[in-house]
């Protein structure tokens, strides 16, 4: 049965020369594994490091989706490749095994409906302030976020 659930933008975090969007997710009223967000954040350098086989060009910006969901808190690490294509690695932590991340993508599981959502916000954004410009506004990009119960 489906229920609506807290999707919230948390804030810019920086890497190297990386800037992620983090979101959470949440099927409980408030997100609260605040030790698992930040221990997400601590797997970044490792995350952002698995290149893809197509193409592993990208503007050095990415999005991390980290939900509270029912079998664990799921870390959905993306990024631009090529300019068009979604970079996308799926990993669960169990509640109560918070130190491990565990990667479940790459065996055709895809994210979740309300995973999807903000990834349609990241595309939309990415097409109108990145792909459509004549010269790309990346900081346009990274402040459009998203927020909302659904």
């Amino acid at each position: 049965m489906y229920k609506a659930r807290t999707i919230a933008f948390k804030e810019l975090y920086t890497y190297a020369n990386w800037t992620i969007k983090v979101y959470t997710i949440s099927k409980h009223k408030n997100f609260d594994q605040l030790d698992i967000y930040e221990r997400a954040k601590q797997e970044i350098p490792k995350w952002l490091s698995m290149e893809n086989s197509f193409d592993a060009s990208h503007d050095n910006m990415a999005f991390l989706i980290v939900h509270a969901g029912t079998e664990g808190i799921f870390s959905i690490i993306n990024w631009w490749v090529g300019t068009n294509m979604l970079n996308t690695h799926i990993f669960i932590t169990k509640y109560e095994n918070p130190s491990l991340f565990r990667k479940i993508s790459g065996d055709g599981l895809a994210p979740c409906i309300w995973e999807m959502e903000v990834i349609n916000h990241e595309r939309i954004v990415w097409t109108e302030q990145v792909l459509k410009k004549d010269e790309p506004d990346y900081r346009a990009y990274l402040n459009t976020v998203f927020s909302k119960t659904i």
